[in-house]
């Protein structure tokens, strides 16, 4: 390998080890088991032809992810 290819790979490596550190996050049960939700209702929506995100505030308590 020569040189310049090893100052890119070095720099490379410092980048990604950067942002793998800057990028991470617990997911906690509650919030996952709401994603789930949400994803559901989604779902559920646009297969009853209906729009997604709900404009309306009562279908956004329908959903219970508050």
């Amino acid at each position: 390998m020569t040189e310049a290819q090893e100052h890119v790979r070095e720099y490379l490596a410092r980048i990604g080890r950067r942002g793998g550190l800057a990028s991470r996050r617990e997911l906690t049960r509650r919030h996952a088991k709401k994603m789930v939700g949400i994803r559901e209702a989604k779902r559920a929506a646009l297969k009853a032809g209906r729009q997604w995100p709900p404009r309306d505030r009562k279908s956004l308590k329908l959903l219970k992810l508050s």
